[in-house]
């Protein structure tokens, strides 16, 4: 019996872990395709083809349906046709479609390690299916559904990290890790919502699995649980032992709820995080306590604020998420939850906009607030009684261009010298986009170079700017390159001349190396002299009176 299970990732450094934990714990030889959604839907369906599959499994997600559906309907025409099993959150919850248009055999719902070896052990020995949990097929035109459980004891779950075919792989990819499943809370529009209870896998044997990722040359670890410090005294533990193990060249990511975040924690953190170890998601989505009651959302405001800048204090990492078109929240109520969670400054902010998700309770109450919404995937919002057509087009606009200005980091501290001197936030993105427009300048394909030259323009125009920000925008710049960059101000002074003064003052430097190496510029009340070595760059602020060396 040949088993093929086929994952289609959004892009190539994803690893998919539905496909391997199916393989890790099935009994049966089981072979994993994997592809990524840039593939032709041809060449997927040729490789899927020439293994000659007997009974092949598809992990479904918002992000391949609409290609796993053709490729279902070009399997369906063949005179051998496999045994076809789907699972993932996409067919969960709406899978009537597939088993009456014969386009899937089985439907397996929630967890599937157990189900799927379960179900593949009653095929290949023609038994019956009516005693596997998490099922949904049809007999006679008729949808049967089974008992939908969960696995109660993950720690017999098999190891899916393991397959010697991965190791190639894994320094070139994200790698996936779980300390938990489920989610104690119920916000309406998260999937996450629909699982009850909360259950842990073994921390010895999850720091195992972490110990032989990175012996593999793994870079980037993350956490798929829900709110990685539900367990407070079991998140502690773990950022200790991560802490005190001090993992080389990789940094760990973790969803937080930021609310109820223990002092305990941010203590530690404070006191013992190196930088760029540890990468902290917090879900805001709203500050209006009135849309969050809505959504189900229970969430302190004022203390998960309070938390976010604790944090700012220790070498976190921090992406905030905002989503925009939740129930009740207007443009003015947007823009207000916007400006003061800009207003922090964390090193990343998400702006999203809903998603009717299936099987939530958002989208099956839909009706109530008028939404209306993509019916194909990712099911993304258009409008509701709260927020128009337009408003939802003016919040695209901001998020285009925080997402380029902010996001990508390339100016962090020049924005946050300019951005309050303006309006608020909110107006300066959406204006930024409407100069953009007006001279119609390109945001699509663009040079960083052309980025600073932009808002060097739109400062002056909007009347903000200034020789202070001028100058980190010059330092901003300057430090995002490795090799000496294409200015984009003018330079009306002998660098020469400067490089000599100099070095009298400085003898230590080689002249040659000054020389062939340095980028001169003025800067506040002196020069800044910036050396781009090979092995490293060095920036330097000088007068005539100081050299003194800047740590960026």
């Amino acid at each position: 019996m040949n088993v093929i299970l086929i994952g289609i990732n959004s892009k190539f450094i994803h690893t998919n872990m539905a496909v391997r934990y199916l393989k890790a714990n099935c009994d049966f030889s089981t072979k994993i395709l994997e592809f990524t959604i840039k593939d032709g839907i041809q060449d997927i369906y040729n490789s899927i083809i020439l293994e000659n599959p007997n009974i092949l499994g598809f992990s479904c997600y918002i992000w391949n349906i609409s290609i796993i559906k053709q490729l279902l309907k070009k399997i369906q025409s063949l005179e051998n046709k496999p045994i076809i099993i789907l699972g993932g959150p996409e067919v969960s919850y709406e899978f009537e479609e597939y088993l009456k248009n014969d386009l899937a055999d089985f439907i397996v719902v929630n967890e599937g390690e157990i189900t799927f070896n379960q179900l593949t052990k009653a095929i290949i020995n023609n038994q019956n299916y009516d005693k596997i949990s998490n099922l949904s097929y049809k007999i006679e035109n008729t949808i049967k559904e089974t008992t939908r459980t969960n696995i109660k004891d993950l720690t017999k779950l098999k190891n899916p990290y393991i397959f010697e075919e991965d190791i190639v792989n894994i320094p070139k990819k994200i790698q996936y890790v779980e300390l938990s499943r489920g989610c104690p809370y119920k916000c309406s529009y998260c999937l996450a919502s629909l699982e009850k209870g909360l259950r842990f896998f073994n921390l010895e044997n999850v720091f195992l699995n972490i110990d032989y990722l990175i012996s593999k040359g793994a870079r980037t670890i993350k956490f798929l649980d829900r709110s990685f410090n539900a367990n407070k005294k079991l998140a502690l533990d773990f950022f200790k032992i991560l802490i005190e193990k001090d993992y080389k060249d990789t940094v760990f990511q973790f969803e937080i709820n930021g609310d109820v975040l223990d002092d305990e924690i941010t203590d530690y953190l404070h006191t013992n995080l190196k930088k760029n170890y540890i990468r902290f998601e917090l879900g805001v989505q709203s500050t209006n306590d009135i849309v969050n009651k809505s959504i189900n959302r229970i969430q302190n405001t004022d203390l998960l604020i309070k938390n976010i800048k604790k944090l700012q204090s220790t070498n976190v990492i921090l992406h905030l998420d905002l989503i925009a078109g939740l129930p009740f929240e207007d443009l003015s109520s947007f823009k207000n939850t916007f400006n003061q969670i800009f207003n922090l400054f964390s090193e990343e902010l998400q702006l999203g906009f809903l998603k009717m998700l299936k099987g939530t309770k958002m989208r099956k109450e839909a009706h109530l607030h008028n939404y209306i919404y993509d019916l194909n995937p990712p099911y993304e919002i258009i409008e509701n009684k709260y927020l128009s057509k337009n408003d939802s087009i003016i919040i695209h606009k901001v998020e285009t261009f925080l997402e380029i200005y902010w996001n990508k980091g390339f100016m962090y501290n020049s924005l946050k010298y300019l951005i309050p001197k303006y309006k608020n936030p909110f107006d300066f993105f959406l204006d930024l986009s409407s100069y953009y427009d007006l001279f119609n300048l390109n945001h699509y394909n663009y040079q960083l170079y052309d980025l600073f030259k932009n808002l060097i323009q739109f400062s002056k125009e909007v009347k903000i700017y200034d020789s202070h920000f001028f100058d980190l925008l010059k330092l901003d710049y300057l430090a995002h390159h490795k090799i000496k960059p294409k200015i984009f101000w003018n330079n009306n002074f002998k660098k020469q001349q400067i490089i000599r003064i100099f070095h009298n003052q400085n003898q230590e430097f080689n002249i040659d190396e000054l020389y062939k190496y340095t980028l001169v510029t003025e800067y506040q009340d002196g020069y800044l002299l910036v050396l781009y070595k090979p092995s490293q760059r060095e920036f330097y602020y000088y007068t005539e009176n100081q050299t003194k060396r800047i740590s960026l």
